[in-house]
């Protein structure tokens, strides 16, 4: 694959597995999300709001990420206090703005004001939490970022397809980030040991498989138990049951889970 291919999400997907630089799956989500529009994107720690430098990947710019820090907007970002509330991707149109108090504009109002200035016109922002084998809580914030009309990336966030790969790949590679960089500053990994093996055994039945596998696929309820021939009643049970024996708290993140411990394929 040449520098000028674009990735399309299942390659995304085998790409981000294979990555072993914190370079080389910058690199990949870069290529990806120019595919979809935005001109680049933020990945950042999001667990505690005390953190006045959270640990930091993206592409977004030298100017923009300078002030980012030097404002301490990371403690005021309304996105990244609606990400540690929430497992839905959502737009920054989505959130409302508090008004000015006295005359004085608060630090949410500054901070994407900051972002406008740096021609930021609208942005996806997916949360991501998990707790890892040891009972541990993350989260994540991370942000594609636009720079064309707002109403464009409205209309293009408003077709599921294109929410599901968003979401999909970003979880996917939110998970690798924290393996890769979890090994490079000697930790453990969150989800396998050094031989690559689940640090947690899962057992799945055949059926909790497949309606995981169809969800990967961006399969409804309706069309999944179509697909099975059983009920949707029937299809949401058997992903309640997957959901816990993984410990996830949303479908997209038991997807990625299984996916990355092999227990399904796409």
């Amino acid at each position: 694959m040449n520098g000028g291919e674009t990735l399309e999400t299942e390659e995304m997907l085998a790409a981000i597995e294979t990555a072993d630089t914190i370079a080389d799956l910058t690199a990949l989500l870069q290529r990806f999300v120019e595919a979809h529009g935005f001109s680049g994107f933020s990945f950042m720690d999001a667990g505690s709001v005390l953190q006045s430098v959270p640990f930091f990947v993206g592409t977004s710019g030298a100017a923009w990420e300078e002030e980012y820090r030097s404002n301490r907007f990371f403690q005021f970002d309304p996105c990244v206090d609606q990400a540690r509330r929430t497992n839905r991707p959502f737009l920054w149109s989505d959130i409302t703005l508090p008004a000015k108090a006295g005359g004085r504009k608060s630090g949410a109002l500054r901070t994407m004001e900051a972002a406008r200035d740096h021609h930021f016109t609208n942005g996806v922002t997916i949360p991501y939490h998990f707790t890892d084998h040891l009972g541990r809580v993350f989260s994540s914030s991370s942000v594609f970022f636009w720079k064309s009309r707002r109403e464009e990336l409205v209309a293009l966030f408003a077709r599921p397809r294109i929410r599901h790969d968003l979401h999909l790949v970003m979880l996917y590679w939110s998970q690798r980030m924290m393996d890769v960089t979890a090994r490079e500053r000697a930790q453990p990994q969150r989800f396998l040991d050094e031989d690559g093996n689940p640090l947690v055994e899962v057992n799945l039945t055949d059926r909790e498989r497949d309606v995981l596998a169809w969800a990967a696929n961006g399969k409804t309820v309706p069309e999944t138990a179509i697909i099975l021939s059983v009920s949707e009643e029937t299809v949401g049970t058997h992903m309640r049951n997957a959901m816990r024996k993984l410990g996830s708290e949303t479908k997209t993140h038991a997807v990625v889970k299984a996916i990355y411990l092999n227990l399904i394929n796409l």
